[in-house]
This record gives structure tokens, sequence and C-alpha cells, in this order.
């Protein structure tokens, strides 16, 4: 049985090579002699406009009685938040909860592109976080954010006295951590959505094989698991980095 099932599908690798797939390929123009990536552009100007576009109609719903549906979903995303920065930090980092909030549903939108019909597609509407560059900038404007935090609550000396915890000669060893934070955080985000952006692409391609069906199902479970989650990690992570920055000495 085992046999006959490898015998079947032994081709499998070579249909695949044949289909010539480039998860990397990208609508691109050169602007100054920078190359530019067009799609991811338009799909971060898109769920950009997604967020903002729903707060300002959020704005006009707000309702202090029977609320809709899109404002008690609103709400219970902030609460949850809201919860989660005063379980870890305090009353002291209310100001992380807009940036926490900001952060969770645009990645969350830009996710979702990829669950369009196409969106994994170059030249439609790509997720923007399944470029690792996107990651990158929202990565490096968080630690950035964790470390001002950090001299303002410690001050500069306490700050810097921070990397010699618990032993001064952990020092090379707590700077490389910090160096490391900006990656890890968005290699995570995009190690995630590109593998589903490539999953998709390949079932895409493979459609004379497998159908549409495999498509729609992978679709379903990227956009209601895969995109809150990992949406849900990075807003999660840049609370506890505003956690272990705010956090007085001693109190790790």
């Amino acid at each position: 049985m085992l046999t006959g099932i490898s015998a079947k599908f032994a081709g499998v690798p070579a249909i695949i090579g044949s289909l010539n797939i480039n998860p990397n390929a990208h609508v691109t123009a050169k602007i100054a002699g920078v190359t530019l990536d067009l799609d991811v552009i338009w799909g971060t100007a898109m769920a950009g406009i997604l967020v903002v576009g729903i707060g300002f109609y959020l704005r006009t719903k707000l309702t202090a009685g029977v609320p809709g549906k899109l404002q008690v979903a609103y709400e219970f995303i902030v609460e949850s938040i809201q919860n989660q920065v005063r379980t870890s930090i305090g009353e002291q980092g209310a100001k992380v909860v807009p940036l926490a909030m900001t952060l969770f549903t645009f990645i969350l939108f830009a996710n979702w592109l990829d669950a369009l019909p196409g969106g994994h597609e170059p030249g439609l509407f790509p997720s923007p976080t399944g470029d690792v560059n996107l990651d990158y900038a929202m990565a490096i404007f968080v630690i950035i954010g964790v470390h001002i935090a950090s001299i303002r609550t410690k001050g500069l000396r306490g700050y810097l006295r921070h990397y010699a915890q618990p032993f001064k000669f952990l020092i090379p060893i707590n700077m490389i951590e910090e160096l490391v934070k900006p990656l890890t955080l968005a290699l995570r985000l995009f190690g995630n959505i590109f593998s589903g952006a490539l999953m998709l692409t390949l079932l895409s391609h493979l459609a004379p094989y497998v159908l549409w069906a495999p498509d729609i199902v992978w679709k379903l479970f990227d956009a209601g698991f895969v995109a809150p989650i990992q949406a849900f990690i990075f807003s999660l992570l840049t609370i506890l980095y505003y956690q272990a920055a705010m956090a007085e000495e001693g109190a790790h």
C-alpha cells in the first residue's frame, strides 16, 4: 500500500519544479536609482487606509447606548489590550495602548489582504507583512520607542546600568540581545506570513491537479487563525518589551 502511495505521488516534486514559482516576485519601479516594490507599497497603503477609515467611521457611529457589531468588536480588542498593558506595565503604560492597538489592527488588515482573490499574486494586493522590509521597519520603530521609554523611566544612567545586570561580564550578551530584538520581532512575523503566501501561491499553481477546494480551505484558515494570531503576537511582544523597559530596577 505504501509503495502504491509513493508511486502515485512520485511525480509531485517534478510538477512543483516545473511550475517556476517565484514567491519573491514584485511589481517594481526605479526612482532615483532605488528599486521600489510597488505592490508592497500599495498593500501597505490599503491596510493603513482601512485602519484610519474604520477609526473615523467608528467615531461617527460611537454611542453609549446599544453599540453596533463593529463597535463591540473594536471595544473588545481595546479592552483586551488595556487589560494586558495594565497587568504587565501598570497605569503608567497607558501610552502603549494606542501603539499596540494600531499595530494589531494594521497587521491584521495587512495579513488579510492575502485572503482576497489573487491577493498572494504579484500585481494585486499581496500581504505587505509578507515582505521583510515592512516588518523590519515596524520592529525598528517599536524597539526605538522601547529604548526611549526605558531612558525616560530609568534615566540615562539607569538605562546604561541595566546592560550590566545581573553581572558586568554579561554586558556583551545583553547588548547582543538588544540588537537582535528587532530581527526576531520582524522575522517571526515575516516567516509565518510569507510561508502562508507561498502555500497559497503553490496551491493556485497546482489548481489543475488539486482543484480549488484546498485553496479556499487554506485561505479561510489563514484569515481566521494565522492572520489574527500573528497580529496578536506582534502587539503582545511590543507590550512585553515596553514592560521590561519601564520596569523599575530589580523588578524584572
